[in-house]
């Protein structure tokens, strides 16, 4: 027949897999294509997919704004509690209903002494940078183990594809440095995912995936367990046995050590003893005590639209991977027919456990999809698995394309999208700096931020962060500003008060000394935040834990209105030294002001955001220079941010 054509090397019917071997070495000799024809795909070592990644989340953690008060109220507040004796506080750290966990909290508190220890900090913005910065270098470093457990187990062109996904992903800009446990349980999802990778014989895999996973659950995010599920039905069926009853005994003690850790400090600091974990899931899931839905529900396709939003072409091709796995296998057993029966079950085999391995996004996009509560960041727990799941779809569209159409192809039409997919991603970037930053650079603008104090410590009934070692070692050397503080006893206390826009409030960390925030009461009818009773202020003197275990009536779990967390319009003059809001001009929207709105002027010039509820889609999810502005249909429509005071 030497009129038909060849089918390329390199398809699905020649026997090769994308999955390696047990033994990590991929295909044997005689699988291997011949020498002219071996390529392997370069991959950046470790050291260096650590160093890229850190960059580009570097720039995140110093650009990218807050994107949810939740973070604020619930995390970054009750932080500056821990630190420097006062902060907001939500009814979910109410010790009636002990909802979050002060262990998770600790973590980062120990972060930032660690920090200051060798680098000193002069004012509280400084602190709250650099957790930010610790946290999205540690997020690159469990980036580039994943990136490399890819390489190693599975694919090389796939874990350049997974790599390139991550770096010019919008989702994981902002998430990887953020102060959620589901950013925290993202990171150790993919340090489990990372051991996860090998194959199921291999040694040095089920201790180290367990333990990641578990302490993800317990000292992160309940509800990223669902991330392990494949791993335990790949478990369940690869291995069964005594494998099965092993991995049941570490995951038994692993659970145990975590979750007793996490409930000996949430019981040390509500006062009695707390699971708090289980607490959330009692609320959450079971309906105890109230209702999630209570906060906010969304349609069963806002993942999907929200993952188009933060990953685009990523996203796409994340739900592509399990249809053209399926395409793949069902073509592979046709190709076949004609192997041994051997060579036959090895390749499936080979080809299941991808399978597994892009399953917890699906697992977990498909339940989150079912609950009615939903937030944008609780499917950030799997970002770094839709950017694999989208490494799988480019990876097994190169040999089906090959054998539909008897052409090679290669990997540069998947290098050409995940790079479109990269450039539209540095736009959404750019987009949430320019058009959504305004309450940090607002919150500058308070007059006290750079007040310069002696350089001693300040004589306080908590330890603030101390000394560093540069102050200890080269006195002459102390930081100019003195130490990061949130009290000066020789100064007055001041009231920063926010109205309609309170859910943009930077966090305390954002306020110069002795400035506490309030709120002005509005149409908004849901449960404000309330204030931790303080630790120093005033010249009084108390404990943390009296504080974070002291009974209080004035929050609930069912989203009412409570009047004493918020002061009337009417008393906003007589409490207020400060009022920060949110002007739209061209729809008639000022800053709430008191009834003598006259005296109270603008402190400096007021900070553009954009009017996203005005502007069409395109023209407030994507940056558009203002060059090109006129050259575009869509017109955007923009506000203020303006932080008043008295005259």
């Amino acid at each position: 027949m030497s009129g038909m054509r060849q089918r390329p090397t390199g398809g699905i019917g020649n026997g090769r897999f994308l999955y390696k071997q047990e033994t990590g070495q991929g295909p044997t000799r005689q699988q291997q294509q011949p020498k002219r024809q071996r390529t392997s795909a370069y991959v950046p070592s470790l050291d260096l997919v650590f160093r890229i990644l850190s960059v580009v989340r570097i720039v995140g953690a110093l650009t990218a704004p807050i994107q949810d008060c939740d973070e604020v109220f619930n995390y970054w507040d009750p932080l500056h509690l821990l630190q420097f004796g006062w902060g907001k506080q939500t009814w979910e750290y109410a010790p009636q209903y002990a909802l979050r966990s002060y262990s998770y909290l600790e973590l980062h508190r120990a972060i930032a002494g660690f920090l200051h220890l060798w680098f000193g900090f002069s004012t509280r913005i400084k602190v709250f940078y650099a957790i930010r910065v610790a946290l999205g270098v540690g997020s690159a470093m469990c980036e580039a183990v994943f990136v490399r457990a890819i390489a190693k187990h599975v694919d090389r062109t796939m874990a350049n594809f997974t790599l390139l996904g991550l770096i010019g992903m919008a989702g994981m800009f902002h998430s990887a440095s953020a102060l959620l446990p589901s950013s925290f349980a993202m990171c150790l999802c993919m340090l489990g995912s990372a051991a996860a990778m090998a194959p199921p014989n291999s040694q040095g895999r089920v201790i180290p995936a367990i333990c990641a996973f578990t302490m993800a659950a317990t000292w992160g995010w309940p509800y990223s367990a669902i991330v392990a599920l494949p791993f335990a039905v790949e478990e369940l069926v690869e291995r069964r046995g005594a494998s099965l009853r092993r991995c049941m005994a570490i995951g038994a003690s692993a659970l145990a050590v975590t979750v007793g850790a996490a409930a000996v400090v949430d019981s040390w600091y509500y006062g009695s003893t707390v699971v708090a974990g289980w607490n959330q899931i009692a609320y959450n899931v079971l309906g105890y005590g109230g209702d999630s839905a209570l906060f906010g529900t969304e349609p069963w396709h806002f993942y999907i639209k929200n993952g188009l939003l933060n990953a685009n072409l990523v996203m796409v091709l994340a739900l592509l991977s399990f249809p053209l796995w399926l395409a793949y296998e069902v073509v592979s057993r046709l190709t076949s027919r004609g192997y041994s029966s051997r060579r036959q079950a090895k390749m499936h085999a080979s080809h299941r456990l991808v399978l597994y391995r892009v399953l917890p996004f699906y697992v977990t996009l498909g339940l989150f999809s079912m609950q009615p509560h939903k937030e944008e960041r609780f499917l950030s727990i799997v970002y770094p698995h839709m950017c694999f799941n989208a490494a799988v779809a480019l990876a097994l569209l190169r040999p089906l394309y090959a054998w539909a159409t008897l052409k090679r192809a290669g990997p540069r039409m998947g290098y050409v999208a995940l790079l479109v997919a990269a450039s539209i991603g540095v736009l959404r970037m750019v987009a949430l700096n320019q058009y959504y930053g305004a309450p940090m650079r607002a919150f500058l603008q308070l007059p006290g931020h750079h007040h310069n104090d002696d350089t001693g410590k300040p004589a306080m009934a908590i330890s603030e962060l101390g000394p560093s070692l540069k102050s200890l070692v080269l006195p002459s050397a102390a930081d100019a500003d003195g130490y990061a503080k949130a009290w000066d006893p020789a100064q007055p206390e001041r009231v920063v008060c926010m109205g309609r826009d309170w859910y943009r409030f930077p966090s305390s960390f954002w306020l110069p000394p002795n400035h506490r925030l309030q709120f002005i009461a509005t149409e908004y009818d849901g449960h404000l935040p309330g204030d931790f009773a303080p630790v120093w202020i005033g010249g009084e003197s108390s404990s943390t834990r009296k504080s974070t275990s002291m009974a209080r009536r004035d929050f609930n779990s069912m989203n009412k209105w409570e009047p004493t967390h918020a002061i009337q319009l009417n008393l906003a003059a007589d409490v207020c030294d400060f009022i920060v809001g949110v002007e739209y001009p061209s729809r008639g929207i000022q800053t709430q002001l008191p009834h003598d709105a006259s005296v109270w002027q603008v402190v400096a010039a007021c900070e553009p955001i954009l009017d996203a509820e005005y502007t069409p889609l395109l023209a407030r999810i994507i940056y558009i220079p203002p060059v090109l502005l006129s050259l575009v249909p869509w017109k955007q429509q923009w506000g203020q941010m303006c932080v008043y005071s008295k005259v």
